[in-house]
Formats: structure tokens, C-alpha cells, sequence
């Protein structure tokens, strides 16, 4: 329904929607907070929206992509465990990584190839074990595990550098760590979503990847970098930083019509990101009515 509302109300042509606030009331072009009421009110997101002539509707989470979001893998990043790993410095690298499909694991396959012992911890126990693809217990395709994480997460105190041997291996050839790793690695922290309605209408939504999107299992986790404020100590604007990630998933022209608001808007002034505004000003958790008997 959120879907259908943004797109009956987009304009002819490029016309972009600002204001859009993910909050039950996605038609308002633009709130009047001053005359919210001052109970505690939800975290909000800012969308933007844009209509191709044929109809397909792009919305893209305006408050993520000019948020100073960035990695901080070995920087501070918690893990993705149920307890503060830090020290592991494992990042989201715990589980090892689902392939998308027959394509993205030939990348990586094919990536692997080229990988040395001198830059990949595990590529011996890897080999051994049968190689980096393996199928897990539900049957799907992922990345084999070594020690309690991704067999291409070498380890902090690893004389060829601790973090994706993929990665650190597409710097060392000069070429995009995206064209090496899985696409769910580089996609991160970032969520594209294509959905159509039942008059075949396409609307595709480009947001921050949140903890739900991880599946059951997202919900015990300790920390998730998109919650909280230590992420968002970025130099660049996440669209700025993530180009190449963001093209890749809607295209040259979505891109560029989102890089035109985005200069329009930052005139404005930006909202915060909500990680960013709970860290200033914590939002109180509800009362709980007290029950009594009679």
C-alpha cells in the first residue's frame, strides 16, 4: 500500500517528491513538525522519489544516502554476533556469505583463483576442505567457514593484512572489490527492492540495509552499524561513497536523477540520520501501564 500511494502521486516526467517521511503518511509533500504533537514521535526517514515514462517508480532513502554512513570495519565495528566482537574483528564476515546465484558465485570463484598465500590466510584449509563454495544445512550456496567465520576473512595479527582476502586483493590489481566478492558483501549496507503490483506496475526501492533484512537471525544481534551513531563519521555523503555500489544496483540515470536532488536538498539542509538523532537526543521508551486487580 506504502508503494502504491508514492506512486499514484508522482508527477509527470522526472518530478521529484521531497519530503516524503516514512511515517504512515507517504503522500505529504512536506510536514510541518512545529505542529507535531510533542509526545515521542518515530525515528523518521526522508524518501525521494522519481517516475520513468514508462511508469517504473524509483524511491530512494534520502536520509541514508546523504547520511555520513561509512564502514568502520576495524574501526570500531561491534560484529554481527550476539555479544560485542570487536576484538574479533570478524565485521559482518561471521557467517560467511549467501550467493545470489549461479553468476555471482563464478565471480567468485573465479576471483579465488587469483588469490595467493601470501594475501588469503585460509587458502590451504580452503583448498583442502574443498574449496570456498560449499552448500550450508538449508541447502544454500555460501562461502565455506573457517574458524567461526567467511574462509576469505583473514584474521587481525595476519602478516597480509586482516579483512576480505577478495577485497584487499581487487586493491592490490587496482580494480573494484565489488567485481571480486559476493554481491551481498559489497551491496552492504545498502538494500535494493523491486516489487510489482497487480496491474504489473514496478516500483524499486533503494534504502539502508536494516537489521530485519538479515532474516530471524537479525534480531540477536548485538549491534548493527545502520543503528547507531559510530558509523556515521564518514568524510563523503554515502551516495558520494558508495557510486559505483549504488550505479550497479538502479543504473546510470536513477543514479544521476537522485545526484540532482541530493545537490538541491543538501541547500535545504539535511535531516539527521535517526542513529545520528537518537545519539543527541534519545528517544524515552514507552510507559508501561501498570496493570491492577480488582
Amino acid at each position: 500500500m506504502f508503494h502504491r500511494q508514492v506512486g499514484e502521486l508522482l508527477g509527470d516526467g522526472l518530478e521529484a517528491l521531497a519530503d516524503v517521511i516514512e511515517t504512515g503518511v507517504p503522500h505529504a509533500r512536506s510536514l510541518d513538525f512545529t505542529a507535531m504533537p510533542t509526545t515521542p514521535q518515530p525515528l523518521t526517514h526522508e524518501w525521494v522519489g522519481f517516475e520513468e515514462p514508462d511508469g517504473t517508480t524509483w524511491l530512494f532513502d534520502a536520509t541514508f544516502l546523504l547520511s555520513s554512513w561509512t564502514c568502520i570495519f576495524g574501526n570500531g565495528c561491534k560484529g554481527v554476533l550476539t555479544a560485542d566482537a570487536t576484538e574479533l574483528g570478524q565485521g559482518c564476515c561471521s557467517y560467511g556469505a549467501h550467493f545470489a546465484d549461479k553468476a555471482d558465485r563464478k565471480t567468485v570463484a573465479d576471483a579465488a583463483k587469483r588469490l595467493t598465500a601470501d594475501v588469503w590466510q585460509f587458502a590451504a584449509e580452503t583448498k583442502s576442505d574443498g574449496g570456498p563454495i560449499t552448500r550450508n544445512a538449508d541447502g544454500d550456496w555460501v562461502t565455506r567457514q573457517i574458524d567461526d567465520a567467511c574462509c576469505f576473512l583473514n584474521r587481525p595479527g595476519f602478516p597480509g593484512g586482516a579483512g576480505c582476502a577478495l577485497h584487499s586483493a581487487a586493491l592490490a590489481a587496482c580494480e573494484r572489490p565489488m567485481d571480486w566478492k559476493p554481491d551481498v558483501c559489497w551491496q552492504l549496507p545498502l538494500r535494493l527492492i523491486s516489487e510489482t503490483d497487480q496491474n504489473g506496475h514496478v516500483t524499486n526501492t533503494l534504502r539502508e540495509w536494516k537489521r530485519r533484512d538479515w532474516g530471524e537471525g537479525g534480531d540477536d544481534f548485538h549491534w548493527w552499524c545502520t543503528e547507531t551513531h559510530e558509523a556515521f563519521v564518514g568524510s563523503r555523503l554515502v551516495y558520494q561513497e558508495l557510486r559505483d555500489e549504488i550505479v550497479e544496483l538502479v543504473g546510470d540515470t536513477a543514479y544521476q536523477w537522485f545526484v540532482d536532488y541530493a545537490t538541491n536538498r543538501q541547500r535545504r539542509g539535511l535531516r539527521p540520520h535517526p542513529a545520528v538523532q537518537s545519539a543527541v537526543q534519545p528517544v524515552p521508551a514507552p510507559t508501561r501501564r501498570r496493570s491492577t486487580t480488582s
